[in-house]
């Protein structure tokens, strides 16, 4: 049985979220588990680089939790928002924390897939968030599956939007199929 992670990166209980909580409900009797990033203590990579020699950082916090479970995925499901045409500084925290994998390709081939959520046009998220990505899945060598965009910018846009509520069945019929 495959095991799944999401990661909501997102600072506000909103669309990010309700996106996740939702997929993780409909993947359905899978070994998962969903985690708020805004609900952990992640503190900023100091680029020391003393993680390319044992794959360990140095610093001590929740991160050392989400990575171990990081490794135990084979599939993993990552949420952000758009915030000003960027990742929220949260999910850059996360993403610089991933280094200790970098050098010993830990990441390598595991399958992910990206919801991205914008207040603008569906495009310019899909093109400003790839852009701010692209070199975590590339220098990681993640196996990026698919990625979906929503639009929305009230923290609650999604709740009431039915067309929302199937796309999400239907990319949670997506993961599973892997």
């Amino acid at each position: 049985m495959l095991k799944y992670l999401l990661i909501s990166g997102s600072p506000r209980n909103g669309n990010t979220d309700f996106i996740l909580s939702n997929l993780y409900n409909y993947i359905g009797n899978k070994d998962k588990e969903l985690i708020f990033l805004r609900n952990k203590k992640i503190g900023h990579c100091v680029g020391c680089l003393r993680c390319g020699d044992n794959s360990k950082c140095i610093i001590r916090d929740d991160m050392d939790v989400i990575l171990r479970k990081m490794l135990e995925a084979e599939v993993m499901i990552f949420g952000i928002p758009n915030y000003f045409e960027n990742v929220p500084g949260l999910f850059k925290d996360f993403i610089d924390r991933t280094h200790p994998f970098y050098k010993f390709k830990l990441l390598k081939n595991k399958k992910l897939f990206f919801i991205m959520i914008g207040g603008g046009n569906t495009e310019g998220t899909k093109k400003y968030l790839f852009k701010n990505i692209e070199g975590f899945i590339k220098h990681q060598e993640l196996d990026l599956i698919d990625l979906y965009l929503f639009q929305a910018l009230g923290a609650k846009d999604l709740e009431q939007n039915k067309n929302a509520l199937n796309k999400i069945k239907k990319i949670a019929i997506k993961i599973e199929s892997l």
